[in-house]
């Protein structure tokens, strides 16, 4: 029989075990009111409580009863209930037998009849702190496995993406390159890739920027970048490719998920530059005259069905350099909340325009990263600069 408090208490059970009513009374007695307890005239009406529930996290038990001892019966308890409280109540000829089985049962303390009920009281309440310092520790240890594992697979994680995202940019003839990558997590959603022709001196340029953060937006990266590898190694235009690439996303992306991609197509010789947009921030372009925006909108991949893209061809002179820059660069903020912005990045970009490709988009992001003053980064940073040397015209 269960006998509960009168007021409101942490649940935080009793079994008290006794074949003799008069001191199964006795414990209840004690100890109602202070704690819900679990009533038991045998051991075997014991093992059933203990089979049933397990918040029970003390156990009270007589040593000698009829069907079972309390030593067998608090042995027994270990497999379902290892870390409970165990006190047993036994007489001053049960001492030697008691003091062999404290360590095999896990027995917490042991009282000399006749007992005190101030002791068991203070007995149980010393055996909870113990108890529910156990329980921490139990908790701690689980979640330290979890976040170990956790970390681990992370790291797995961002192998692969390592893997998948070109581990440099591609040695053009008459050009230069920079990239600069780093996600807001340990894995990213934004990615970019290339593709160089030797043959026909075709330089495909990729960057992204997948809905989401973390490994979420990483795999569906990874599935993207997969169809994006088969598709580079026959070319198509870029807006034909956006367009394969788009129904090839319908149905395999979750509700309210899209991928924004710049797509351009550079043909080294003429420096013909080929642009289409599915959602990405317009590319920058600095030349003789400043800075200036290739505008073309677009709808990100994996949104609509019969989405339908268009391209644009902007010669690209010699000297001039072509910028892309993931949403993270204008959106990461500072301590005050207020972002980055496009009149700070064209900034950036009018002050170090003279350094080579890859020492720009280095310092684009330093620039970025000390505006934000130590505050996180929100989302996945990239950037990508290619210059067509003025030796080439």
């Amino acid at each position: 029989m269960l006998f509960t408090p009168a007021y409101d208490q942490p649940q935080t059970k009793v079994l008290i075990v006794d074949d003799e009513i008069a001191n199964l009374q006795k414990l209840y007695r004690t100890l109602v009111g202070r704690y819900p307890v679990l009533a038991a005239k045998s051991a075997g009406e014991a093992l059933r409580f203990l089979e049933q529930d397990p918040g029970i996290a003390v156990i009270v038990t007589d040593q000698r009863m009829p069907d079972m001892t309390g030593i067998d019966l608090l042995r027994h308890s270990l497999a379902t209930h290892p870390h409970a409280i165990r006190v047993i109540l036994t007489g001053f000829t049960d001492a030697e037998v008691l003091m062999d089985a404290i360590n095999t049962c896990k027995v917490f303390r042991y009282l000399v009849k006749p007992w005190e009920p101030v002791d068991l009281l203070v007995t149980i309440e010393r055996g909870l702190e113990t108890y529910r310092l156990v329980q921490e520790n139990e908790r701690f240890r689980r979640e330290l496995i979890r976040r170990e594992r956790l970390a681990r697979e992370l790291e797995i994680a961002r192998e692969i993406q390592r893997y998948i995202l070109p581990p440099c940019c591609p040695h053009l003839p008459g050009y230069q390159m920079g990239v600069e990558y780093h996600p807001a997590w340990e894995v990213g959603g934004d990615l970019y890739d290339f593709h160089y022709s030797p043959e026909n001196g075709l330089l495909q340029m990729v960057v992204g920027d997948v809905s989401g953060k973390s490994v979420p937006a990483a795999l569906y990266g990874a599935v993207f970048s997969g169809q994006l590898r088969t598709l580079l190694a026959e070319p198509k235009s870029p807006k034909d490719s956006l367009t394969f690439l788009n129904s090839s996303l319908i149905g395999r992306t979750r509700e309210a998920s899209y991928i924004a991609v710049a797509f351009l197509r550079l043909e080294l010789a003429t420096g013909c530059l080929t642009f289409s947009n599915g959602g990405m921030p317009y590319p920058y372009c600095l030349g003789p005259q400043g800075v200036r925006r290739l505008e073309l909108p677009g709808t990100p991949l994996g949104l609509f069905e019969n989405g339908d893209y268009e391209e644009i061809n902007v010669p690209l002179q010699p000297g001039e350099l072509l910028v892309l820059a993931s949403d993270g660069c204008t959106e990461a903020e500072d301590m005050k909340e207020e972002p980055f912005g496009d009149e700070r990045l064209i900034a950036c970009l009018e002050r170090h325009r003279a350094a080579p490709p890859h020492d720009l988009v280095f310092n684009l992001y330093e620039e970025v990263s000390r505006f934000m003053k130590g505050n996180e980064i929100r989302d996945d940073i990239t950037i990508v600069a290619i210059r067509r040397s003025e030796a080439s015209q």
